[in-house]
């Protein structure tokens, strides 16, 4: 299970209620990682966010499927929006790869002896050079907006921003591009940034987060069929109180050529969240807990808002 934290604005008006809402709702903003990475997800990222629940995504910007992302995004239903999987790695390897939107010879760090990109976080931390990052994630924001498309929100592919000295570089980007990012509060990841600044503290900047996070991608040793999966789901909705409560999700279909690259679990895995996520029994509990869906536009409007004033 993924570390939920709550963040609370004592004496101020709450998140729910800078974004127009009351102070007594319950907004779920559902995310999908990956989406642009293979055709499959692409295509289970495309028909979940049109069902209706799931309004954001996020596109992986250096990958095989972005330009059929894109061409979706642009005659995407209303209230829906697409932020940036900030990717550097390339974790199936020569299996499926993908390397930087940058050329080699800008950013020969971000480069294996392969020509894609590092497999692992560590090889990436290892190697790269940390202004090439930089070059490299400011690359990908660019080539969206270059598109003529505003992304929605900055996140991460394999938390690679929680390392080192990155967090603190990307949160200038997020200022920059007026783009809030998506934040996990872990004992996993000593981050010296948050652990000096609070996320309220941040808000108090501008800087605009959802309330609590979560996602149950992968349960090591756990029951990983549909019906423990979507239990867990029910369960923390029902466990949900007034405010802004981000999921992340998986999604794809199930297909040979998915299970061929990145095996059976993480590809079942990501086809139930598919069936969690576009099914009527989701929505009718959602609607018996009143729950209202958002995605992260409404967010990222606020924050550039708060940015002016600041």
């Amino acid at each position: 299970m993924g570390i939920v934290e709550l963040i609370t604005n004592l004496g101020q008006p709450t998140l729910a209620e800078q974004l127009g809402y009351s102070g007594k709702d319950i907004l779920v903003i559902v995310n999908i990682d990956d989406v642009g990475m293979h055709k499959d997800e692409t295509e289970a990222s495309i028909r979940a966010m049109e069902f209706g629940m799931v309004k954001t995504g996020s596109i992986m910007v250096p990958c095989p499927e972005f330009d059929r992302a894109i061409e979706w995004w642009r005659q995407a239903p209303e209230g829906i929006d697409l932020g940036i999987h900030l990717t550097l790695t390339c974790e199936w390897g020569q299996k499926y790869p993908w390397s930087p939107v940058l050329p080699e010879d800008r950013v020969p760090s971000l480069y294996n002896s392969e020509g894609i990109m590092w497999k692992s976080v560590r090889e990436l931390l290892q190697h790269a050079n940390r202004s090439e990052i930089i070059m490299e994630v400011e690359a990908q924001i660019n080539k969206i907006l270059d598109a003529g498309l505003r992304p929605s929100h900055l996140d991460h592919h394999m938390d690679f921003y929680y390392f080192g000295d990155l967090f603190e570089e990307v949160m200038e980007l997020s200022r920059k591009y007026t783009l809030p990012m998506r934040v996990w509060r872990s004992r996993r990841y000593k981050v010296p940034f948050l652990i000096k600044n609070n996320l309220p503290s941040l808000r108090r900047r501008g800087y605009v987060f959802p309330d609590t996070q979560m996602g149950i991608y992968c349960m090591s040793g756990e029951d990983q069929s549909l019906e423990f999966r979507k239990a867990k789901y029910y369960e923390h909705l029902r466990s949900l109180g007034p405010g802004v409560h981000n999921i992340k999700v998986h999604i794809a279909l199930q297909t040979d050529d998915l299970e061929e690259i990145m095996g059976g679990l993480h590809m079942s895995i990501r086809k139930i969240d598919f069936d969690v996520w576009s099914s009527d029994e989701t929505r009718k509990t959602a609607e018996e807990l009143g729950v209202k869906f958002i995605g992260f536009r409404p967010l990222q409007q606020l924050q550039e808002k708060l940015m002016k004033r600041a």
